[in-house]
């Protein structure tokens, strides 16, 4: 049986922005558990300059109870439970607590990673913290090789977690689909748009105005918005976005607790880069 729990693992209150999640995933198989996103490490929620100028706009409150490492306990987790952590991209507020998981394997894309390691660009050396990588984290970037309902270059991760190509935001950006137990899929989009992919609607202040500041690639962002939107619109996915006001938080889903339409287990969803999407 799978378990999947959604948890604010960087609670940020930007200026007159009120409350911002960032959630993550904690997916608990019969023999692994694997995060989606890793929040701030704990020494962030303590002394939060280690993020630079970041810490004045974020506004991180002193919640060490809110890191992974405390959130997987509130479940019975101990850290070394966390045998991978698939993340989006790596922004400090989504991979910084990867330092608190030294023995993790940590699957990204290898186009993020590029970035991110190499900081070839102002716009890179701006973004990236990569203090939080001083320990030498266990890397697995990808590169693709498969379609996911139309979404090429993706990669299963394992039975039932797919790294989903979803770039603009940054370059190397993706989101990670989640298998449940009832046949649906969880999207987990990370910032690939704070929009709402059905009516188009821009996000409240101030992620709307993040979200077109931000963008690595315009271009790109567009179309992975188009994207958005064709999965919404799919019985059996649903989009949740790293930073969108969520539902109550911590929750746990376990069969059969999201069902929107049939389940999609007629026929595969990942399929490999030569056959039709």
């Amino acid at each position: 049986m799978r378990t999947v729990h959604i948890f604010d693992v960087a609670p940020l209150r930007p200026p007159l922005g009120g409350d911002v999640p960032t959630q993550a995933l904690v997916v608990v198989d019969d023999d692994r558990v694997t995060a989606v996103d890793a929040g701030y490490p704990v020494e962030v929620f303590h002394d939060p300059s280690p993020i630079g100028f970041e810490a004045r706009f974020l506004r991180l409150p002193p919640r060490p109870d809110a890191a992974l490492v405390g959130r997987l306990a509130s479940v019975g987790l101990s850290p070394d439970r966390l045998t991978d952590i698939v993340v989006t991209h790596l922004h400090s507020e989504h991979a910084a607590g990867i330092a608190d998981f030294p023995e993790a394997t940590i699957h990204v894309s290898a186009i993020e990673l590029a970035d991110a390691t190499e900081r070839a660009s102002p716009r890179t050396r701006l973004s990236y913290r990569t203090r939080f990588f001083a320990h030498g984290p266990r890397w697995r970037p990808h590169t693709g090789g498969s379609s996911w309902f139309g979404v090429a270059d993706c990669t299963e991760i394992s039975e039932g977690i797919v790294l989903v190509p979803l770039p603009g935001h940054t370059a190397g950006h993706c989101g990670v689909a989640v298998l449940l137990d009832d046949g649906n899929w969880l999207l987990h989009t990370g910032d690939a748009g704070y929009r709402d992919p059905v009516s188009g609607l821009s996000a409240a202040f101030p992620l709307g105005l993040y979200e077109r500041f931000t963008a690595t690639d315009r271009a790109a962002h567009r179309q992975t918005l188009a994207t958005l939107r064709r999965l919404a619109a799919r019985d059996g996915v649903h989009l949740l976005s790293s930073h969108r006001i969520p539902l109550r938080l911590p929750l746990t889903l376990t069969a059969p607790s999201i069902r929107t339409g049939p389940a999609i287990r007629s026929g595969p969803a990942i399929r490999s880069t030569e056959e039709k999407p």
